[in-house]
């Protein structure tokens, strides 16, 4: 499937999505309550709250064994990211990581657990952090991202990174801004177009407008245009690099299928690297599988940086 005969494909669910409107729908065959329920993870994992704190302890650990180095990439308190770097580290690729929270929750100190896997294999790993929804908009949270690529692919030869290396990955809302940078027009930006050489999008949302659909509409405020701008699925033209593509089986049906349809677009392009569906795992334990250097996720994230255990 090439970009032509996905945007027939999109107009196809959009009116599909009108007609299942029409007929007392919202989207699809989905009910308001089933969309509600289908973009709502914590209805599909009973243990969200215990799987969230362990993402703060998990991180706690790694940054009191690697203590990490905080840069400031932009002018307001929340644009600050975190640069874990191995000893004596020069021209290394860096693996950027970009937390989820709803687009509203969590900040870079809880994404600092796959940190080791990353360093420990001739990396750098940088947790991104920027500010959450209500404190700023999707746009604004979307440009603090790019803002801070565009920073690390200036300054991250100073910590020992290579800034021709460059790889993005992120979970759930992290998940979907990390694309929104993979499809990003950099150039437009002053940047390279091929500024990233890599992504891996974990249990995002790539399409926006069934999530607009559902409750979540309550606190993320788009305009039409905005949801076009921010839907990578509408911003293909964009995309160099090679993209990994990740979810669990325990997900919510939506988000199974946003991953599923990205993949299978991204296919079409040549531009899929791997396509994995982490058994047993739901939606908020499906970034852990990063902090486990030798699982197949990991081992396929480190062959598309080029890097291996040394």
């Amino acid at each position: 499937m090439d970009r032509r005969q996905f945007s027939f494909s999109l107009a196809g669910l959009l009116a599909s999505s009108a007609m299942a409107h029409a007929a007392g729908g919202v989207f699809l065959d989905y009910s308001q309550e089933m969309l509600d329920q289908a973009y709502d993870q914590r209805e599909w994992a009973a243990n969200a709250n215990q799987v969230i704190a362990r993402y703060a302890t998990d991180s706690a650990a790694v940054r009191k064994q690697f203590p990490p180095r905080t840069e400031r990439y932009g002018a307001s308190e929340a644009e600050t990211l975190d640069i874990f770097a191995p000893e004596g580290a020069k021209g290394l690729p860096v693996m950027v990581f970009i937390h989820g929270g709803a687009w509203r929750g969590l900040q870079k100190e809880d994404a600092s657990a796959p940190a080791p896997t990353f360093i420990q294999n001739g990396c750098l790993y940088v947790a991104l952090n920027f500010a959450n929804i209500p404190a700023v908009t999707l746009p604004e949270m979307a440009a603090q991202c790019r803002r801070a690529l565009l920073w690390l692919h200036a300054n991250v030869a100073r910590f020992g990174g290579d800034p021709e290396r460059i790889f993005v990955s992120g979970h759930s809302s992290g998940g979907h801004l990390c694309a929104v940078m993979l499809t990003t027009d950099w150039r437009a930006l002053g940047g390279p177009q091929d500024l990233i050489k890599g992504g891996v999008a974990m249990s995002g949302m790539y399409e926006l407008y069934p999530v607009l659909l559902s409750s979540r509409s309550s606190y993320v405020k788009l305009a039409p245009a905005d949801v076009v701008a921010l839907s990578p699925l509408r911003q293909l033209a964009h995309l160099t690099c090679p993209v990994i593509v990740v979810s669990g089986d325990k997900e919510s049906p939506e988000f199974q299928r946003q991953a599923k349809e990205f993949a299978t677009v991204l296919a079409g392009m040549g531009k899929l690297a791997g396509r994995f569906t982490l058994f047993n795992r739901n939606h908020f334990e499906v970034p852990e599988a990063l902090n486990s250097p030798n699982g197949p996720l990991s081992q396929a994230v480190l062959a598309m940086m080029g890097a291996g255990r040394r």
